[in-house]
């Protein structure tokens, strides 16, 4: 952000930092329910997913701005956290779309496809520190890709490729735990399984503080350890942007380690 606005300085840094958290909180309810009231997840996902590349995109490209390049970089970051909110219907999808012996081993590696995430993407970072500040030229009309922007190329190209991904032509939708719930209980209405179960608040409310906590540790760690360990170390942008991409894949592989290990431990 300094190379793009000298001016900038570490507070308005807080705001870029925040700023993708802030659009997940607020939207991730909204995708939520809309994801019920369509009882489909797909426009929700597509929609997301395009929000996303087209943020990415625009993050990747903040240097064609000649100003406010850094109230740019903000709004791009906080799209992406909108984007960031359809992992609310992804995980809700899968509840439903599995067994109920399936679901535990489900979900655990949806959350290991997501630490994966985490430790491919500190690990790109880390391989495309060597192009440094001034960056390649690919064409005359595209913007010069270099340590700060290929990350951002990147999620482009990935994001348009769940995008296809999620097409009706690909992607079919499939409701299995409603359809066991109603032949457990004999009814013949999903909403008839619903109205016959009784919802437990205090575990709910009690796994959403606590993940609420895991992630506020996390997103803490991976925005300000990079800008902190400048100040601590002495490092230059190039080591900070290395070194911490070397140390959250090692946390995130054995964040991994542990995922594939939740489906044993629950069977026993």
């Amino acid at each position: 952000m300094v190379t793009l606005d000298p001016a900038a300085g570490k507070e308005f840094m807080g705001y870029v930092v925040g700023a993708n958290p802030l659009g997940q909180m607020l939207f991730s309810p909204l995708v939520g329910w809309w994801g019920n009231k369509m009882g489909s997840i797909r426009l929700p996902l597509l929609s997301s997913l395009a929000m996303f590349t087209l943020a990415s995109a625009a993050y990747s490209m903040l240097e064609i701005f000649n100003t406010y390049r850094k109230y740019w970089m903000l709004i791009a970051r906080f799209f992406v956290g909108v984007s960031s909110a359809n992992i609310a219907v992804c995980r809700s999808y899968l509840s439903a779309a599995t067994t109920l012996q399936e679901r535990t081993g489900a979900v655990s590696m949806v959350s290991l496809a997501q630490v994966l995430g985490f430790v491919v993407g500190p690990g790109l970072q880390t391989l495309v520190t060597p192009l440094g500040d001034q960056g390649v030229s690919i064409a005359v009309w595209m913007p010069t890709i270099n340590m700060y922007t290929a990350a951002g190329w990147i999620n482009v190209l990935l994001g348009a490729i769940n995008f296809i991904l999620f097409l009706p032509a690909i992607f079919k939708e499939r409701r299995i735990a409603a359809r066991e719930a109603m032949l457990k209980q004999g009814v013949e209405r999903e909403e008839d399984t619903w109205e016959q179960t009784e919802p437990d608040y205090l575990s709910t409310w009690t796994l959403i503080n606590a993940f609420f906590i895991i992630v506020f540790n996390f997103v803490l760690l991976e925005t300000l350890a990079t800008s902190l360990t400048m100040d601590q170390f002495a490092w230059s942008k190039e080591e900070a942007l290395y070194y911490m991409g070397l140390v959250m894949s090692a946390g995130a592989v054995i964040a991994c380690a542990t995922f594939l290990a939740i489906g044993p431990l629950c069977k026993r």
